[in-house]
């Protein structure tokens, strides 16, 4: 927990000594594993006036759909018996793949993208980007204020002086949809994490391990959220399930000398793995090829839209091989017991050693964990 400049920190401590007099005060306090919302009122998505989806490939095509602008909407120009609605009760499964898991919704992509808009702004997370004709969305950095201790000093004054307080840590996801079958919509979801350290020179934002379970927390709450429950409710916690042996996964060399990552398993549990790991790495998925085994993916790395800001410069070292905004293709190839990772540049041409090594190599720790 990190408490603001000492100005601020003097008012606060002030405002419990007067507080402190006073009898009778209704006291809220935040205990949950997870709140977002940082006390601030959520309002409901608006849809822009004649929002366009971007023109992609229509290889990496997952919600097919054209722009539709808000003003027919609002005289009802559009087809409305022509939109697919989520079903009450649509049947959901929580998958298991490691230490992967994914939602298997029994309902069409159409009908799962509106409410998985709604989800995020009811947990009070903003959307920073959303693309279902890709079927990409991901959240802004959200600071967690359920892991801001509950000392004395905020259980005296709630949270008049909430914002005098940080949680050092901020957390960010990334939801990426597959359409198995017309009615089936499978629901991958990555969580990344950044925490402030502080040095000699300063403080400063670093990305750190992503944590698999909080994954398993927000894809819990959305399965509530889908099914017509709370999503902002205390979850039920799940039993244990058996911690499941790490795959192995080794650096190799192909013929030429190109690094590769060979992993235990079939292509099709590498893929699905692979694309959740991705999103706790700092990689956005931009598009994928399934049938070839291909993700194409930008590395994010903590950027703010390019500028130096609050997250600018997180794994962005001198040192780092990896360039902010730079694309890849990482594909996924059967090879016997074992499957195979490359990286290639955007039109598929090889790497340097070092920034493949690079990337493989935190794909690697993300298979041993």
């Amino acid at each position: 927990m990190n408490i603001l400049p000492l100005s601020r920190s003097v008012v606060v401590l002030g405002s419990v000594l007067a507080l402190s007099a006073c009898s009778g005060l209704n006291i809220d306090s935040v205990g949950e594993r997870v709140d977002y919302k940082n006390n601030k009122s959520v309002n409901s998505l608006e849809v822009p006036p004649d929002l366009s989806a971007p023109d992609y490939d229509s290889t990496y095509a997952t919600i097919p759909g054209g722009s539709v602008s808000a003003a027919a909407l609002t005289s009802g120009e559009v087809q409305r018996d022509n939109r697919v609605v989520l079903p009450t009760n649509p049947g959901i499964q929580l998958m298991r793949e490691g230490n992967v898991r994914w939602l298997q919704v029994g309902a069409p992509a159409e009908a799962v993208w509106p409410k998985l808009q709604e989800f995020w702004s009811t947990m009070g997370v903003d959307i920073k980007r959303d693309e279902p004709r890709v079927g990409i969305m991901e959240t802004d950095w959200a600071e967690n204020k359920a892991e801001i201790p509950l000392d004395f000093i905020r259980k005296t004054i709630g949270k008049a002086f909430e914002g005098a307080y940080d949680a050092g840590s901020r957390d960010r996801f990334k939801i990426r949809l597959e359409r198995p079958a017309a009615q089936a919509t499978n629901i991958y979801l990555s969580h990344e994490r950044a925490e402030e350290s502080v040095s000699g020179t300063g403080t400063k934002w670093q990305y750190v391990p992503a944590r698999p379970e909080l994954e398993a927390e927000m894809l819990n709450r959305l399965m509530v959220f889908l099914q017509g429950g709370d999503a902002t409710a205390a979850t039920t916690p799940t039993a244990a399930t058996p911690k499941q042996a790490a795959v192995s996964a080794a650096m190799v060399a192909l013929d030429g000398g190109q690094p590769a990552l060979a992993v235990g398993g079939t292509a099709n549990d590498v893929w699905i793995r692979s694309g959740v790991m991705l999103g706790r790495i700092g990689m956005s998925i931009e598009g994928q090829q399934r049938a070839n085994g291909i993700y194409l993916t930008s590395y994010s790395g903590g950027a703010d839209d390019g500028k130096q800001g609050f997250f600018g410069r997180l794994f962005s070292t001198d040192k780092d091989a990896l360039k902010v905004g730079s694309k890849y293709q990482v594909k996924i190839a059967d090879a016997g017991n074992r499957s195979l990772i490359t990286v290639s540049d955007a039109g598929g041409n090889p790497l340097k050693p070092a920034v493949a090594t690079a990337l493989l190599e935190r794909l690697k720790s993300e298979f041993e964990r």
